[in-house]
C-alpha cells in the first residue's frame, strides 16, 4: 500500500513539474522566419539608344565686311533626333559616350534700321555632337555633366542696304558643347531624360553673292538647348 501511494505521489509530481517546464521551454524554442529578397541597385552599364527633342534658342551676330550696322539674328525653335551610347559604371559612378543627331525647325532675323540698315537670317539645318558623360548613380536616379564636340550646318542670310535678304551662304560649323542633366530608370530597359547644352559653333564665314558679292558676312553662332529624350538599354 505505501508502495502504490509513493508512486503516485511521484507521478503527480512529475507531471506537475513538467507542466511548469513546457512554457520556459517553449519560449526558448527558435523561430525560423522567411528573410525579404535584398534590393539590388540599378546597373547603368551597357549599350543604348534613344530619341529626344527639345527646345534651342541662341544668338547668331551677324557682321559686314563694308561696315555696315552688325545685329543678332537670335534663331529659336524646336529640335529633335536621336541619340546612341554606351555606359561603364564602377560603384556610384558612370561615365561613358554619346553621339547625338537632330534636325529642327530653328530660325531667326533682324532688320537693323538705326541709321544705315542692315538684315540679316540664320536657320538650322541639322546638328549633332560626340560627347563624354561622367555621373554619379543612386539606384535608379543618375546625374551627370557632359562635353564634347558639336557640328552643325546653318543658312544664313542678309544684306547691308534697305532692301530684302538677298545673299546668303550656308556653311558646316565645328565648335563644342558643354551640359548637365538627369536620368531616370523605370524598369531593366527604359530610362526617362531631362538635359541642358551650351553650344559655342564658333564663326561662320562667306560672301552675300549673288546680291552682294563684294561683301563678306560672318556669324559668331552660340546656342543654349533644353531636351527630353527616352532611352532603350540592352
Amino acid at each position: 500500500m505505501k508502495k502504490i501511494a509513493f508512486a503516485t505521489t511521484f507521478l503527480l509530481g512529475f507531471s506537475g513539474a513538467a507542466l511548469f517546464a513546457a512554457p520556459a521551454f517553449a519560449a526558448d524554442a527558435v523561430v525560423y522566419e522567411p528573410t525579404a529578397p535584398v534590393a539590388v541597385a540599378y546597373d547603368w552599364s551597357g549599350f543604348y539608344v534613344g530619341l529626344q527633342g527639345g527646345y534651342l534658342w541662341g544668338q547668331a551676330e551677324h557682321s559686314y565686311s563694308n561696315g555696315a550696322p552688325s545685329d543678332d539674328s537670335d534663331p529659336d525653335g524646336f529640335i529633335g533626333g536621336v541619340h546612341v551610347g554606351y555606359n561603364w559604371q564602377s560603384g556610384s559612378f558612370v561615365y561613358g559616350v554619346e553621339g547625338d543627331f537632330e534636325g529642327g525647325d530653328v530660325e531667326g532675323s533682324f532688320e537693323n534700321a538705326t541709321g544705315a540698315t542692315s538684315v540679316g537670317t540664320s536657320e538650322l539645318n541639322w546638328q549633332g555632337s560626340i560627347r563624354a558623360r561622367l555621373g554619379y548613380a543612386y539606384d535608379n536616379a543618375l546625374l551627370y555633366v557632359t562635353g564634347g564636340w558639336a557640328i552643325g550646318d546653318f543658312d544664313f542670310g542678309g544684306g547691308p542696304f534697305p532692301l530684302p535678304v538677298s545673299g546668303g551662304y550656308s556653311d558646316t560649323l565645328n565648335g563644342w558643347t558643354i551640359g548637365a542633366g538627369g536620368e531616370w530608370a523605370f524598369n531593366e530597359h527604359w530610362t526617362a531624360r531631362l538635359a541642358y547644352r551650351y553650344t559655342d559653333f564658333g564663326e561662320a564665314s562667306g560672301n552675300l553673292a549673288p546680291g552682294f558679292p563684294d561683301v563678306d558676312m560672318p556669324v559668331d553662332l552660340t546656342t543654349h538647348a533644353v531636351r527630353v529624350g527616352v532611352s532603350y538599354k540592352f
